[in-house]
């Protein structure tokens, strides 16, 4: 039997292996890049310079050998063909499976402000995207931006002031940081620290335009509020978009994603998706986690629906991923869960009970929000230190008592 995963990252190369455990099984893994797999959650250290790019490399060729997981990079698949049971690639080869998995990922978005084509302003999704970056901070290293506070965002703007830059802004269009993962408190003690390593965050920043700027090599970032601030380098950090041409293009139902059951199937039977290409329940996830889960559960569902699997193992089934977001810059530690922050109509009903501690130097900032109804940790913010993150994430979901919770918050 024959299956082939379309995409070379991390959903991808998971199921394959999960897959290719299975003796008669061969997999052949097609990529668009001319790259082994890698950690792209590690770009930014590209960027800063603190490593190559083959440090963020996750598997040697014998780790593919041993697993028997053949890749082909460099080799795109252009069309996908689910009556013949055929892929198309951009050279006009076909190849056939049995089963097909598509791992095709996520693309940076580029909204469509007016001048934002113009030189100097990148996305950064791939080493590619790195390498051209750096290249422009080299070339003129007086001030770097960032369009967007999220994660990537926040990352990449400490590597653009590791790498060179002697200014550096954060824009970030919301009146704080990562306002889905943090609340008011933590937003302004993360700010804070961004301050203390030399990045400027400029809070409800919304882009009107990119113009170009006298001054040789840089442009102007316009703000509908009418500020200006010159940038030589400008990362557009504005969210990624499920890659779905192909789904779409072969009939596939697609909404944001490509939609697929608990199975990890999609409309079509015989074909599966995963990761960030994946829809489930109307929600796109586009986080590491999620693409862990998933890929194991298409594995086995393709062995099960193959007849491979030993008797007495049923195929699991794909239920959501609960969020968890962690985060470090520099000397910053952050972990986000779950419900972790709470909109006015829900901190004012009484249906969640907040505990919450600030250290006296603001450098640790934790919450933990439980249900009062039924006693289960909804959600926590871990600021500043790493040490209560396993607890947490052992007691989310689980019953939380007010003695627990004060345990954790006298570490602060």
């Amino acid at each position: 039997m024959r299956v082939i995963v379309v995409g070379n990252g991390i959903a991808g190369i998971n199921t394959a292996a999960g897959l290719a455990a299975e003796l008669s099984v061969t997999v052949d893994v097609y990529g668009g890049e001319a790259h082994p797999f890698y950690s792209r959650v590690r770009l930014p250290e590209v960027l800063s310079g603190a490593v190559g790019p083959e440090a963020i490399t996750f598997y040697k060729p014998e780790w593919y050998e041993k697993k028997r997981v053949s890749v082909h990079q460099g080799r795109r698949v252009a069309g996908i063909d689910p009556d013949s049971k055929t892929v198309v690639l951009e050279d006009g080869r076909k190849e056939s499976w049995d089963y097909l998995v598509l791992a095709t990922g996520a693309s940076a978005n580029r909204p469509a402000i007016p001048g934002s084509d113009l030189p100097g302003i990148f996305t950064m999704r791939t080493l590619e995207d790195v390498s051209l970056i750096r290249a422009s901070i080299s070339a003129d290293c007086s001030a770097s931006s960032v369009i967007g506070g999220g994660l990537l965002g926040l990352e990449a703007a400490r590597a653009m002031k590791d790498s060179g830059s002697k200014e550096v802004r954060v824009f970030e269009i919301f009146p704080r940081l990562l306002p889905r993962q943090l609340d008011e408190t933590g937003a302004a003690l993360l700010q804070k620290r961004f301050a203390a390593m030399g990045i400027e965050v400029v809070t409800s920043a919304e882009t009107s335009v990119f113009e170009p700027s006298r001054l040789s090599g840089c442009h102007e970032i316009k703000l509908k509020d009418g500020r200006s601030f010159a940038s030589a380098t400008t990362l557009l950090s504005m969210g990624v978009h499920s890659n779905t041409e192909l789904a779409k293009a072969a009939g596939l139902q697609v909404n944001r994603g490509i939609v697929v059951n608990e199975r990890m199937e999609t409309s079509r039977k015989g074909i599966y998706a995963v990761g960030d290409c994946a829809e489930f329940g109307g929600i796109v996830w586009g986080i590491i986690p999620a693409a862990l889960e998933q890929a194991p559960v298409a594995a086995k569902n393709i062995l099960a629906s193959a007849g491979l699997l030993p008797a007495g193992i049923d195929a699991p089934s794909y239920s959501q991923t609960v969020p968890k977001t962690a985060l470090k810059v520099g000397d910053v530690e952050l972990m986000s869960l779950g419900k972790a922050v709470l909109s006015p109509e829900e901190a004012s009903s009484g249906k969640f009970t907040v505990f919450s501690k600030v250290s006296a130097d603001e450098k640790r900032y934790e919450k933990y929000v439980v249900d009062a109804e039924t006693g289960l940790l909804a959600g926590a913010i871990l600021y500043g230190s790493k040490e209560n993150q396993s607890l947490a994430q052992k007691l989310s979901g689980q019953p939380a008592s007010a003695a627990d919770l004060e345990t954790l918050l006298a570490k602060v």
